[in-house]
């Protein structure tokens, strides 16, 4: 009865402190927890940047902005539709999607004597190079990190082309200054006809240079009123099943055993005939060969006698 009556109160004990720890530990547990899903950085920091935000108060710097990113998707193609749909949605337009099936593997399964199944491993890719609103490119960033479920890689990039800008229109500058002395000193009268071809043509290039200088000055205000994005879009490994008609198998013409045995006596019975015939058209050798022979063993016997006889 003691020894009952004391592990009861020596479980009532446990359970009080246990009732007393439980809240604190509750707490520590939601901490680490919270910690835990503040260290998971959200899809939309994860694909965007600070350097494809455009600060509103710095108004003398001019940036190039581009994005280069490659991720995984769960359909390649779901996904290409909603990506180009947002990217108009922002007044931005696709310069190029490309939808590729890589095959990986195919294998060939015989099921039935005319049929096989083609198993075939595929990947489907896609590069998009797609175009933005300089202002909008943090926002369609967001938008498209919606449909990452695997980022390989994210590089943006935010380049000042304050000073580009300032060197192009410095050489328009000169150039048009230099354009209005040329013409200035053609039509200049008492020149020489010589003096004015070389004129005209030393014009005639600095026009060009000025040509090209205003065009790569636009290319620049182009790059910067819209923002260049490459992606990347792959899937998981996809399978294709497919049951075609299998080729038979035709094996070649045989002649019967016994056509063949028919046709081994004909070609027999004709060896023996051309040998008869080439012994007929020989019959005056071997004649001659007969007599030969028989000479030959007539005088052997004749001396044979003769030397008995002695």
């Amino acid at each position: 009865m003691v020894a009952m009556v004391a592990m009861v109160m020596w479980a009532c004990t446990q359970n009080r402190q246990a009732e007393s720890l439980q809240p604190s530990e509750m707490v520590m547990d939601k901490m680490a927890v919270d910690e835990e899903k503040s260290e998971i950085p959200s899809p939309e920091t994860g694909i965007s940047s600070s350097a494809a935000v455009e600060n509103p108060n710095d108004t003398t710097r001019k940036m190039i902005r581009t994005a280069d990113i490659k991720f995984k998707v769960k359909d390649v193609i779901k996904a290409t539709y909603s990506i180009e749909n947002i990217i108009v949605r922002h007044n931005g337009f696709v310069q190029n999607s490309s939808i590729t099936s890589q095959i990986n593997r195919v294998k060939e399964t015989p099921v039935k004597e005319d049929s096989v199944l083609i198993t075939t491993y595929y990947s489907v890719i896609n590069t998009l190079v797609l175009r933005v609103p300089n202002i909008k490119l943090d926002t369609a960033l967001k938008e498209i990190a919606q449909l990452v479920d695997f980022m390989d890689y994210r590089t943006i990039n935010a380049e000042d082309v304050t000073l580009d800008l300032l060197s192009k229109k410095l050489q328009q500058i000169r150039l048009a200054k230099y354009d209005s002395r040329m013409k200035n000193a053609i039509d200049g009268k008492g020149k020489k006809l010589d003096d004015i071809g070389n004129a005209e043509n030393n014009l005639l290039l600095a026009q060009e240079q000025a040509d090209g200088a205003k065009l790569a000055n636009l290319q620049i205000l182009d790059k910067i009123k819209f923002s260049l994005i490459t992606l990347s879009l792959y899937q998981n490994q996809s399978i294709k099943y497919e049951v075609i008609a299998r080729e038979k198998t035709i094996k070649p013409y045989s002649i019967p055993f016994g056509t063949r045995f028919v046709n081994a006596l004909k070609f027999g019975w004709i060896v023996i005939v051309k040998i008869f015939l080439f012994l007929v058209r020989i019959w005056s050798v071997i004649l001659i060969a007969v007599l030969v022979f028989f000479g030959v063993k007539y005088f052997r016997k004749k001396i044979r006698e003769k030397r008995v006889s002695l």
